[in-house]
């Protein structure tokens, strides 16, 4: 841990990242890309690499503005959350009361992956459990209000929606619930 005058925060190396450990994966995408490239190429000819490097440039400079956004809610959130309420809310001793917390705002969550993963990141500095981050992240995907209301009820109808949402209802809970468990015996056996 390191004291940064605002709180401890754990080191990288406490979190379990070591320094570069992004560039065996960094390295893979970047050889899939070209392969990819080569294979359009190949099959499609240079107008189609051509097509394909300006759309991606597109979505780049869309997807990086959000990600960048996200990244400073998440630092301004994480600076704004009082520790112990989220601690209290939604930490280890939380118990059934922190997931059902957690779910309520996944389900509530508007937005994407660039709003729903930074405000993530900042509940677990906050300290916030891993069965309550789980549970809320797996609220956000399978229950979200708003893209049951915006899209799936218009476009799949309500019967549709209806049975999905009886189906996966139960999936946040239990998501929470397995990670507490797998924390717990990852605790247990390193104690050992």
């Amino acid at each position: 841990m390191t004291d940064t005058g605002k709180g401890t925060t754990p080191s990288p190396k406490a979190a379990g990242k070591k320094s570069g450990a992004w560039i065996p994966q960094a390295a893979g995408f970047v050889a899939v890309a070209i392969a990819t490239g080569v294979l359009c190429y190949v099959l499609q000819g240079e107008d189609a690499v051509v097509s394909s490097l300006r759309a991606s440039a597109d979505q780049f400079g869309g997807i990086i503005v959000d990600l960048v956004c996200g990244l400073v809610m998440a630092a301004c959130i994480g600076a704004l959350l009082p520790k112990e309420k989220v601690a209290r809310w939604l930490g280890e001793e939380s118990g059934w009361r922190g997931l059902f917390v957690a779910i309520g705002l996944g389900i509530l969550m508007p937005g994407g992956p660039f709003a729903s993963f930074p405000l993530v990141l900042a509940l677990s500095k906050a300290g916030a459990d891993m069965g309550a981050l789980i549970a809320f992240l797996t609220a956000w995907g399978a229950l979200s209000a708003s893209r049951v209301l915006i899209w799936e009820i218009p476009l799949l109808g309500s019967d549709f929606v209806l049975t999905r949402l009886l189906v996966t209802l139960p999936l946040p809970l239990m998501a929470g619930l397995i990670a507490r468990f797998i924390v717990a015996r990852t605790r247990k056996a390193s104690l050992t």
